[in-house]
């Protein structure tokens, strides 16, 4: 099971993951936005021909912002998420000088993941995603 780019900055990678992954961030993040723009790359982790994990980073202006990360229930507790993390913070360094995203409060394992991977909670001016998120970034 290896982290594989599918979309990067507006050009599919390969067409046939990202067309998976575009059905099943539908189902996991239903009535959310289309995160499939230009200024964005996405990864996924397959097993026997299916995602089992995936993640995206936004890039704007020398920010990164981590969008939308999933693992299926089936292979949590695996280390693949703080893979997903150190693979979005490498790229992100091409292009930007900090990294930032959110979770929400009940989703420790998510926040030990990112304290891990060298993220501190921090208070931005403008929660863009709620007030019941909580905030992260770590200069890159």
């Amino acid at each position: 099971m290896r982290l594989q780019k599918i979309y990067s900055q507006g050009l599919v990678l390969n067409n046939k993951f990202y067309e998976q992954l575009k059905q099943l961030d539908y189902a996991v993040f239903f009535g959310c936005n289309n995160e499939f723009k230009e200024n964005r790359d996405w990864w996924v982790i397959v097993d026997s021909g299916k995602i089992i994990a995936y993640c995206g980073s936004l890039y704007s202006e020398g920010v990164c912002i981590f969008v939308r990360a999933w693992v299926s229930l089936k292979y949590r507790n695996k280390g693949l998420q703080s893979k997903m993390i150190k693979t979005r913070l490498k790229a992100a360094k091409q292009f930007c000088y900090v990294a930032i995203t959110y979770t929400t409060h009940t989703n420790v394992h998510s926040a030990n993941n990112l304290f891990k991977n060298g993220f501190k909670m921090y208070i931005p001016q403008q929660q863009y995603s709620g007030k019941e998120m909580i905030y992260f970034k770590t200069d890159l």
